[in-house]
């Protein structure tokens, strides 16, 4: 039998990478809902699984013999699994699932929505959540049944199981990725594991608290003020808004919640979502379509201003075939070690004039708001030459020729001055100084009111730099995650020390759900 509680569940992480950074997401969602789960190693699982009555397995593609031995011994104790993404025919015999294979989808956006059918108390009907790829699986008789399907972005079932429930847990094609609709993932979570064993959640319980928390925020929310004249603005990862293929929805969803100003990241060293005749077209423009063209369609006369988000010395994006090219032409940065990076040369005149032609073919044949660089900068493990800060300011100092007013020229920057000119060849306040860019983005993403405060005391201490700094809030970082509650909260300490805006990260179904309606209710 399964030990007395000691931590209430284990999350497996499969190696200390990717699957990690995905069980920590896990941990972090359960918490949210009250349910203490610890993340472990597999080598771990023999002492740590008999205290748990519940253990979610990420990355187990093929798990070895002595791994599925203490798998299969801890569910004949009668505990319970929950498996990600798994190859394993025989991890799957265990669970009462066949795997099919790995499938990638045939168009973009196959598998977009997870739609749940007669679930237990607790789950939510629908999960939205971009996959592009799965390991598929079918149940088998007597033993599983399909507890949710995937839907396509256009709403059409596409009858692709993904998640499977047994007598020994659940089952699910893919994995729980942290691209938006965060809440309702904890929920499923927390679900999950109230269904498997009733002492870890109550569904009720959860559901009145949650209802209580939301009437409390929006009371805090609707006592908000708007303040005349300030910066609204959101950044666009994706490049393809919230609903890839409809951008005019997009558009009505900002305008509703009172965004100015929209940093769509449609370009980079690697890639372009426009068409573009200096960078490599990406895979979003052959499927999609001009995503910088569309979204500019789209926000004609609604009030929000589009920014080009350019990622300059930055091919991560870009494809391997792109990377490989970029590296033969001399132009990519090695470490201190001598490997070989997807960061590129901001000294390199090549890579120079490469970027800037990018921009100025924005600039000519788009009718854009603003030009937004990001990654203008070294990379960190680089190795850099002693002029490195100069060479990027002269490189801002070129963009600042081909970006000229009305269009605005905007810069992502570290926000930890001034350390980040030793670390990467950020000297920002200077190019506010030499009037180089209108606006400088510090991304500040923190929790921490606290050190906050430091970062924008700082912004503030030279006059005039204020009213030209908008302060980037880690909505939904690495660095940090933050409710509605912390969101109006930031957004409050950046009025008091007069700073020209804020910027929230990321636009995603987390932001739109669950900060934006908060904000419109009186701060915006």
């Amino acid at each position: 039998m399964i030990k007395a509680l000691l931590a209430a569940v284990m999350i497996v992480a499969h190696e200390p990478g990717y699957y990690t950074s995905l069980s920590r997401h896990l941990q972090r969602w359960l918490a949210s809902t009250g349910v203490a789960a610890e993340v472990i190693a597999p080598a771990d699982m023999g002492k740590k699984l008999p205290q748990a009555p519940v253990a979610f397995l990420v990355g187990f593609h093929e798990p070895g013999d002595q791994e599925l031995k203490e798998l299969a011994g801890y569910l004949g104790k009668g505990g319970k699994l929950v498996v990600f993404h798994s190859a394993s025919a025989k991890l799957g015999a265990l669970m009462g699932v066949k795997p099919t294979g790995y499938r990638t989808a045939n168009y973009p956006g196959r598998w977009s929505r997870m739609d749940f059918a007669a679930a237990p108390k607790g789950f939510p009907a629908q999960i939205l959540q971009a996959s592009t790829v799965m390991q598929s699986a079918v149940p088998l008789a007597g033993k599983s049944r399909v507890l949710a399907t995937w839907s396509d972005r256009a709403g059409k079932p596409t009858g692709d199981a993904a998640w499977l429930v047994s007598a020994q847990g659940y089952w699910m094609t893919h994995v729980l990725l942290p691209d938006g609709d965060e809440e309702l993932k904890a929920q499923l979570a927390a679900a999950i594991c109230g269904s498997l064993d009733p002492r870890l959640w109550d569904a009720e319980k959860f559901l009145e608290s949650r209802a209580l928390r939301d009437a409390q925020i929006r009371a805090f929310a609707k006592k908000q003020v708007p303040r005349k004249g300030e910066i609204h603005a959101v950044w666009d990862h994706t490049g393809c808004g919230l609903y890839p293929g409809n951008w005019a929805k997009t558009i009505k969803v900002l305008e509703e919640a009172r965004v100015t100003d929209l940093f769509v990241n449609v370009a980079g060293a690697g890639f372009a979502h426009y068409d573009s005749r200096v960078l490599p077209k990406s895979q979003t423009f052959r499927n999609d379509g001009d995503q910088l063209a569309a979204c500019l369609k789209a926000a004609k006369g609604h009030g929000v201003r589009v920014h080009a988000w350019i990622l300059c010395f930055n091919a991560t994006r870009g494809s391997s075939a792109t990377i490989q090219t970029l590296q033969q032409k001399g132009w990519a940065l090695k470490t201190r070690e001598g490997q070989a990076t997807e960061y590129l040369n901001p000294a390199h005149p090549d890579v120079q004039q490469y970027l800037l032609a990018a921009i100025r073919e924005i600039g000519e044949r788009y009718p854009v708001d603003g030009i937004h660089l990001d990654f203008v900068r070294w990379y960190e493990r680089a190795v850099k030459p002693s002029d490195a800060g100069a060479v990027i300011t002269a490189f801002v100092a070129k963009c600042r020729r081909e970006v000229r007013s009305p269009k605005w020229l905007t810069t992502a920057v570290l926000g930890k001055y001034p350390a980040c000119i030793a670390s990467v060849g950020q000297d920002w306040p200077r190019w506010l100084d030499m009037n180089l860019v209108d606006y400088v983005v510090p991304m500040d993403y923190t929790e921490d009111l606290g050190k906050l405060e430091s970062f924008f005391a700082q912004h503030a201490a030279v006059r005039g730099h204020a009213g030209r700094t908008i302060a980037g809030l880690g909505v939904t970082a690495n660095e940090s995650r933050l409710d509605a509650l912390g969101t109006i909260r930031e957004i409050n300490l950046a009025r008091k020390y007069r700073l020209a805006g804020v910027s929230l990260f990321d636009l995603d179904t987390y932001l739109e759900k669950s900060i934006l309606p908060y904000l419109k209710l009186g701060i915006w």
